[in-house]
């Protein structure tokens, strides 16, 4: 039984031995299979990696050629443009120049063209006079006040200009604008006519102004003869003055102020847009030949601007015009009587002969102002540059007065006033010029007298008296006419 018991244990030890190396032979077997399966897996795994990145690789390549096509465009698309930019700006200089070429052959041929004119007269009359002085006394007289009147349209031809270019003289004082436009009431009837109703709207309300009272009323009796040619003789105009007040750059270069606004309006034919922005080119008019020098708002224009104004006008066909001028307040009172800031004329019989230093560096000027000088009964002497005139004063201890150019080599006549020893100083001076530009806005003149070219014998011996008699040490630059 005992031998019976250890075979059967036997055998079932090589039975369950058995199973043992089956069931690891299967666990075995199971371990391969996971093993390949998870290679199969890592290669699919690496297979779609290597993919994916052939295809990102194969992406960012066809990203990175759109992007180099892509700037290439944008950079020929920016050189264009750069090109058509310079081209443009050359184009628009091309075409400034043009208008500035034909604003300049428009000014230059309207000044030949009147000054010629000018001078035909001034020619034809003084050779005229020559050939009759002797026979014909009285014809020749004719003929010399003909040339005079011919100078005298130069010279105010020269002043508009002047005015235009904001460099004629001017001889600024505190003007109540509305007692200037009520004052002028009468003048601007009679120039106007009896068929165009004048209405007159004062409302400053006793702001000042701060010009040259003459050139005020010349460019109002200026705009009054432009409505009356709008209106063709017949029509309402309407002037009036008026308070405002302006932020920098509302209108125009104005600074931030106060502003007295002078306003002219008509109800004339009115202007196209073409034309409204060209009325300030001198020399352009629509007029008939004859009835305007083209000169009228663009001397008004000048003027307004070396008051530190500004003017503005509106304008359409059929609707009539509308002028504003817009002038800075003066703080102060103006004068009571217009007539108190000019100048009352002066007898040069009041002052004895007197020698009087011409400095002046034209040869011809200084021979003409040396016979005028005489003839009046003074005693000149000629300095014909500033440097030598205080080595003339000092030779000639009686000169009595200073008669000078302002624009000269070297030295500017202030200046070389200014630079004279002190025992000079005392001196009257008398400066003549036919270019002041803006110093007479400035201490440049120092308060003495100030003559403008061309001058008659009347205003030269005026001014002469008004420099000897000290009239004028209030600073007020004076000009005769």
């Amino acid at each position: 039984r005992e031998r019976s018991l250890a075979v059967a244990l036997a055998g079932d030890r090589t039975e369950w031995m058995g199973q043992t190396s089956r069931l690891l032979g299967l666990a075995m077997l199971v371990c391969v299979l996971f093993a390949a399966w998870f290679a199969h897996i890592a290669y699919s795994d690496r297979r779609n990696a290597r993919r994916l990145a052939e295809a990102e690789a194969e992406r960012s390549d066809r990203l990175d050629l759109a992007v180099r096509a892509r700037t290439a465009e944008l950079t020929d698309a920016y050189e264009r443009l750069q090109q058509e930019t310079i081209d443009r700006a050359a184009a628009e200089e091309n075409l400034r120049q043009m208008h500035k070429m034909d604003a300049v052959g428009q000014l230059t041929g309207g000044i030949a063209h009147d000054f010629n004119n000018m001078l035909a007269v001034v020619v034809g009359g003084l050779e005229l006079a020559k050939r009759n002085i002797r026979l014909k006394p009285q014809e020749a007289s004719r003929h010399l006040d003909n040339a005079m009147e011919g100078a005298n349209r130069a010279s105010a031809l020269t002043r508009r200009l002047l005015a235009f270019a904001r460099s004629e003289p001017l001889l600024p004082s505190a003007v109540d604008p509305d007692a200037l436009v009520s004052g002028m009431a009468d003048l601007i009837d009679r120039t106007i006519g009896d068929q165009i109703t004048v209405a007159l709207a004062p409302k400053a309300q006793g702001w000042r102004i701060f010009v040259d009272q003459h050139q005020m009323e010349n460019a109002i009796l200026n705009l009054c003869v432009n409505a009356r040619d709008a209106m063709d003789g017949r029509g309402r105009l309407t002037i009036g003055t008026s308070q405002t007040a302006l932020a920098a750059g509302e209108v125009g270069d104005c600074q931030a102020g106060d502003y007295v606004v002078l306003n002219v309006t008509d109800d004339g034919c009115g202007m196209s847009a073409e034309v409204l922005a060209r009325v300030f080119e001198p020399f352009f008019t629509t007029k008939p030949v004859g009835k305007g020098t083209g000169l009228g708002l663009s001397q008004i224009f000048g003027f307004v601007r070396q008051c530190e104004g500004e003017i503005r006008i509106e304008s359409e066909p059929g609707k009539g015009t509308s002028v504003h001028i817009y002038l800075p307040r003066r703080m102060g009172d103006a004068a009571a009587d217009a007539s108190e800031a000019i100048s009352s004329p002066h007898d040069a019989t009041l002052h004895p002969p007197t020698r009087i230093l011409v400095v002046e560096d034209d040869p011809r000027v200084l021979k003409q102002t040396m016979a005028a000088l005489a003839e009046l009964g003074h005693l000149p002497i000629a300095c014909d540059h500033p440097s030598k005139a205080a080595k003339l004063l000092s030779n000639n201890s009686d000169i009595g007065l200073i008669m000078s150019d302002v624009l000269m080599p070297d030295l500017t006549g202030p200046e070389m006033i200014r630079a004279l020893p002190q025992q000079y100083r005392h001196l009257p001076v008398l400066f003549v010029t036919g270019y002041a530009g803006d110093a007479t806005a400035s201490a440049d003149f120092a308060g003495h007298e100030v003559l403008r070219k061309p001058y008659t014998l009347m205003s030269l011996a005026n001014a002469l008296s008004v420099a000897l008699s000290g009239s004028n040490q209030n600073g007020t630059v004076a000009a005769a006419e």
